[in-house]
């Protein structure tokens, strides 16, 4: 059981649209496998080109999408970050900044990796994030 702000953006998460399929123990997990972190506005979290490690669960405040110098997305809260390149197995495919004062859940990939072979209603919603968002899905 979670405990303090854990529990706080646990219950967040669980009135996301993206995380509307999974239990309350689903999300439990996810937020004890992470950390939240703080960025200041127009920090770049992500960097394209660079190698992936975690991802993110934007808690507060909003992300900018770049490909290059354009924008091509703007996040909210309980928007998922870094899906690509876990999925694909290789480096960031975009530039996230941060779009004012804002946090998020980080969870690194190797956490993510054995959450998601545990938990197929986690990898379900990581999977249905990634098709939406892939060129081909």
């Amino acid at each position: 059981m979670l405990h303090g702000e854990k529990r706080q953006i646990a219950d967040q998460l669980a009135q996301s649209v993206a995380f509307a399929g999974c239990s309350r123990d689903d999300i439990e997990a996810l937020v004890a496998a992470g950390k939240q972190t703080s960025f200041p506005d127009g920090w770049p979290f992500v960097q394209e080109g660079t190698p992936a490690d975690a991802c993110y669960v934007l808690l507060s405040g909003t992300a900018r999408v770049f490909r290059g110098r354009q924008e091509i997305a703007v996040l909210g809260i309980g928007d998922i970050i870094g899906e690509m390149a876990f999925v694909e197995g290789g480096q960031r495919t975009a530039t996230v900044s941060a779009g004012g004062h804002g946090s998020a859940l980080r969870v690194e990939y190797d956490a993510l990796r054995e959450l998601l072979a545990a938990r197929p209603t986690l990898r379900e919603t990581m999977l249905t994030v990634y098709n939406s968002r892939h060129p081909s899905g």
